[in-house]
């Protein structure tokens, strides 16, 4: 069990550093004493295992807390983000049966009025404050000198511990199903096999914990007997200096911040020797970037494929990543990875088609929602819904979203093609493309374009590049631009948005015009 970990190092380390929030310290005696009393909190208000309780906070000491406490109790958290209006938090109240609240004071007194009604506030537990008849966090002290075991309860590491929902591709969030089994796989695998972690590490978070990523960078270290970092938000002045300070040596962090580290050392130097190891993961780097984030940070530099259901696929190691900087690197020993086609049958290398995964690191299931899951595997493999090929070393490249995919006239666009052509000049900061209803092609390729600051534009530059790159049908037959692209909280951009705001846009009207269709 996940407590295990804990009881054990608080045992053998209980003066050493566990955690450190915003400059606060916190030993590993003082987390396990923490987790204890929490603990009987939980029970005093009547959590029993196998309960679903709604966690509204933010990076903080209380939200780790709470996830040890929630793994000794045996029930299951259902993290979301505090940023969420009534409907959306209700709609995961209801999706994922919560019985009980851990939220910011100052956030459920914002959604009391639909919170009360789902649910009796005697079942809240607020942080900063009490809010109508809510037990406070701040109780946990009445339990300080009470004699109290952690790990007492028999409980199956296989049942569920954390509901978390998808990154939304499609706009629509299904709860996934994590156990206890799965985020201790997923955390050990990857110290063991990938990047040699141990109790010596430092380990900075810095995504929201709501996301399984930084809910794995703060399980890792506490697993190993490491030190973890957490900060409340990314910031890249912040992390740098946290990284310099604390003498951090692992992270995982997602594409986009490692883009904004990079501005951040034009300007300015940090001393990061520290650093073993930097991953980059949750969306695909530009080559150009790779290549800065392997020059400037002076570590084992790797990129990693992965999804929220089966976790880290593959890994492009420091070894490989000078001659396969376009890949995303090989399967992981215990991953079994394929290409299929249409039909589920596996293709030949440089062939593109569906990624799927065998993996001891899969999420159980879609909660309640045995049809998707049944949908999304297939004979123990995880049909990712991404495209790409495998080269003959069995290194992946990915291509993109299968939902993704622009049907022009019957033939195929992938839009990254598009948006490697675009993003490669200095005065676009980013680009996306997708497909819009048409009634000529029936789905015609339009490039979404966030124009950087502070330079000229040049469209006509950009239009004379795709013409000479790209094939005809891969032209785009419209070119939008925008001041920000709509990504969710990990960076990845949300193409089901974009499709919204571009609803009914005509790209071939002019097309149309001089053909006189």
């Amino acid at each position: 069990m996940i407590i295990d970990f804990l009881v054990k190092n608080a045992e053998r380390f209980p003066n050493k550093q566990a955690i450190i929030v915003t400059d606060k310290t916190y030993t590993y005696s003082e987390l396990a004493n923490d987790v204890k009393c929490l603990s009987q909190l939980l029970e005093n208000i009547g959590v029993q295992k196998k309960e679903h309780i709604l966690i509204l906070l933010d990076n903080s000491y209380e939200f780790v807390v709470t996830m040890f406490a929630v793994a000794n109790l045996g029930a299951v958290l259902v993290p979301i983000a505090t940023t969420m209006g009534d409907d959306a938090i209700e709609k995961a109240m209801l999706s994922s049966d919560i019985q009980y609240i851990i939220g910011l004071s100052n956030v459920m007194k914002q959604h009391a009025a639909k919170l009360k009604i789902i649910l009796d506030s005697k079942k809240w537990i607020t942080v900063g404050g009490k809010v109508l008849n809510s037990s406070v966090f701040q109780d946990i002290e009445k339990y300080r000198m009470k004699p109290y075991s952690l790990g007492k309860y028999d409980i199956d590491i296989r049942d569920p511990y954390i509901l978390t929902m998808t990154s939304g591709s499609t706009g629509e969030p299904k709860p996934i199903i994590f156990s206890q089994e799965t985020k201790i796989n997923r955390a050990m695998l990857s110290a063991k096999e990938l990047y040699g972690l141990t109790q010596d590490d430092v380990i900075i978070a810095s995504s929201p914990m709501y996301h399984s990523l930084a809910q794995r960078l703060v399980l890792l270290p506490i697993m190993l007997g490491a030190t973890s970092v957490l900060l409340k938000k990314f910031n890249p002045q912040v992390w740098l200096e946290s990284v310099e300070t604390y003498k951090v040596t692992f992270t995982i962090l997602v594409a986009s911040n490692l883009e904004l580290l990079l501005l951040k050392l034009k300007d300015q130097n940090f001393n990061l020797d520290s650093l073993r190891t930097v991953v980059s993961s949750s969306a695909l780097l530009k080559d150009d970037i790779k290549n800065k984030c392997i020059k400037q940070f002076n570590a084992d530099f790797h990129e990693m494929y992965g999804a929220s259901e089966i976790g880290t696929a593959t890994n492009l190691s420091p070894f490989d990543n000078k001659n396969k900087v376009s890949s995303v690197g090989k399967p992981l020993t215990y991953v079994d990875l394929k290409i299929v086609d249409e039909k589920g049958e596996e293709v030949g290398p440089f062939t593109e088609g569906e990624i799927i995964c065998k993996t001891l690191t899969k999420f159980v299931g879609y909660y309640k929602n045995e049809k998707a899951t049944n949908e999304s595997v297939k004979d123990g493999y995880f049909y990712t819904g991404d495209l790409g090929y495998v080269d003959h070393e069995g290194f992946l490249y990915f291509k993109g979203r299968k939902k993704d995919v622009i049907n022009v006239g019957g033939t195929l666009v992938y839009p990254k093609d598009v948006e490697d052509v675009i993003s490669k000049f200095d005065f676009v900061e980013e680009c996306a493309v997708i497909g819009v209803e048409d009634i000529y092609f029936g789905e015609a390729v339009i490039a979404v374009i966030v124009p950087k600051k502070n330079v000229e534009f040049n469209l006509t530059k950009i239009k004379l590049e795709c013409r000479k790159s790209l094939a005809d049908f891969q032209q785009p037959m419209g070119y939008e631009t925008i001041d920000t692209l709509p990504k969710n909280a990990m960076g990845k951009v949300m193409k089901f948005k974009l499709r919204k705001i571009f609803v009914g846009y005509d790209a071939t009207k002019f097309l149309r015009k001089i053909m006189k269709v």
